[in-house]
């Protein structure tokens, strides 16, 4: 499994200026389709750590008011 990043370039205002951004992504392997299923076309809160120096640890939770502010403190 890999971290992809994908640059985007968007030009604005008739073409004279470009807004430029970056995407991060993950593949999940197909035996975990079972699993991610009920969560598809969900609003997800992402909760992000590190253990150590080779380990990250994602977890998503579903969002319960989906209507609240989506930066979290």
């Amino acid at each position: 499994m890999k971290i992809r990043r994908h640059k985007s370039k968007k030009r604005y205002l008739g073409e004279k200026n470009v807004y430029e951004y970056e995407q991060l992504s993950i593949g999940l392997p197909a035996k975990f389709r079972e699993a991610v299923e009920p969560f598809v076309g969900k609003d997800l809160d992402m909760n992000v750590k590190t253990e150590g120096k080779s380990k990250v640890v994602i977890v998503l939770k579903p969002r319960e008011n989906v209507s609240a502010n989506r930066n979290t403190p």
